[in-house]
């Protein structure tokens, strides 16, 4: 199901930190990991379900390209969102968890990139010891 979130959020991330100059040699280390919980929420009177909520955890950790890494700080982001499942509405229902899988992936992509600016920000502003 999740199998291309990880691709498509690794994309984002790049796009998100880029900017205006794509390609340009790395100075740092970025992973970040994907997990997803579920809850049913909707039923019908015969125990079909009619609405689902993911919830969205994005854990990363920023470390220097040095040997050894070091890592620079760490941290996590959180979203949910929710689809509703037709009765018999299979396709609907595909292209309604799609959507929502994108903007999740969407919403954790935008989070990681402002938490790892912060830590950029903060580690930069550091003094050095000399």
């Amino acid at each position: 199901m999740f199998e291309r979130n990880g691709q498509v959020m690794r994309r984002t991330l790049q796009r998100n930190m880029e900017g205006r100059e794509p390609g340009l040699q790395g100075r740092y280390d970025l992973q970040v990991s994907l997990a997803y919980a579920t809850e049913l929420l909707g039923y019908t009177a015969d125990g079909l379900v009619t609405r689902v909520r993911y919830i969205a955890t994005a854990s990363w950790v920023l470390s220097t390209l040095t040997a050894p890494p070091q890592v620079l700080d760490r941290g996590s982001a959180r979203t949910l969102d929710a689809y509703n499942a037709p009765n018999l509405q299979f396709f609907a229902s595909e292209a309604s968890r799609d959507d929502m899988e994108r903007r999740l992936i969407v919403e954790l992509s935008e989070r990681v990139t402002v938490g790892v600016a912060i830590a950029l920000r903060r580690h930069l502003a550091a003094p050095t010891a000399a």
